[in-house]
């Protein structure tokens, strides 16, 4: 009976912490609209373990009964956090409604990157749009390495020439920078 009592406790409190974010570690939060006139909400914490995760949430207006919003989608990992200046992510929103996830090592060490990842929110689904990614040595400042991939349109460019892009666009909930697009991975 213990046993039991202790496992439902520590399921119930997982799924809380999944569920709301540690406000003390917010890095950043962005309102805005996903194209659909509502208000809707990201907000990018930090999970101590070098990356961040993302808290989605969509239609606040409606959540006005007094009750704490729930997130539409949690993305565990979302992106990359090096924890100093120059290494910690952030949010965005574009002219078009798209949530950007920017993540970067700008400060540190000799292999500088930055990369925005663009998301949308089509058929209930929140879709990676896009990949912009940029990559130099500090040593060798001329062999960076750039690309800007739109996933829906399968069109981009590598290194400022103009590319197909065969992969295609993916649900964020599986997206993971450790399995960069090869037009990407430099």
């Amino acid at each position: 009976m213990f046993r039991t009592a202790l496992v439902t406790a520590m399921l119930v409190a997982a799924a809380a912490a999944q569920a709301e974010p540690d406000y003390s570690r917010i890095l950043d939060a962005e309102t805005f609209s996903f194209e659909n006139g509502e208000t809707d909400r990201a907000v990018l914490v930090a999970n101590g373990d070098s990356s961040s995760d993302l808290y989605i949430y969509l239609d606040l207006q409606s959540a006005s009964d007094g009750k704490a919003p729930k997130p539409a989608l949690v993305k565990k990992d979302a992106a990359w956090d090096g924890g100093i200046w120059g290494s910690r992510p952030s949010l965005e929103t574009s002219a078009k409604g798209s949530l950007l996830i920017k993540s970067e090592n700008s400060g540190a060490g000799r292999d500088r990157w930055s990369q925005t990842l663009t998301v949308v929110y089509r058929n209930r689904q929140f879709i990676v749009a896009g990949l912009t990614r940029e990559a130099y040595d500090t040593l060798a400042p001329e062999s960076g390495h750039s690309c800007d991939l739109n996933f829906l349109s399968g069109k981009g460019k590598k290194d400022g020439k103009a590319i197909d892009v065969k992969t295609p666009a993916m649900k964020l909930a599986d997206w993971s920078d450790g399995d960069l697009p090869k037009e990407c991975n430099f």
